[in-house]
């Protein structure tokens, strides 16, 4: 659903330069993150998959236990996208898959 999305120009992931369309999702197991680039557009037609998921799959989507994180790190905007998703604003750097990743420079603390 999210490749024929990006292919129907619904959404775009983040690095277009790279990879056409741009990368929207990475998922390993029960781990998914989702990378779109800064619109609301983009936000509104992701959570519109996600809910056709959840009614076609019969699986839902604890968005309790998601977190919206902005590259920019703009606070304003991550409020109003963790509103339009219904979740909480999380922190860099984040672990995926227990590496860290971050938007900067990993620190050895982390």
């Amino acid at each position: 659903m999210v490749n024929m999305a990006q292919v129907n120009g619904m959404i775009e992931g983040m690095v277009p330069e790279y990879v056409p369309k741009g990368v929207a999702i990475l998922q390993y197991t029960d781990d998914t993150i989702i990378c779109l680039q800064d619109t609301q557009d983009n936000a509104r037609n992701m959570k519109l998959l996600l809910y056709l998921y959840e009614n076609m799959s019969g699986l839902k989507i604890n968005f309790n236990k998601s977190e919206i994180i902005m590259i920019s790190k703009d606070d304003q905007k991550s409020v109003q996208y963790s509103n339009t998703f219904n979740c909480a604003v999380g922190t860099w750097p984040i672990k995926f898959l227990g590496v860290p990743v971050s938007s900067s420079r990993i620190r050895v603390a982390d």
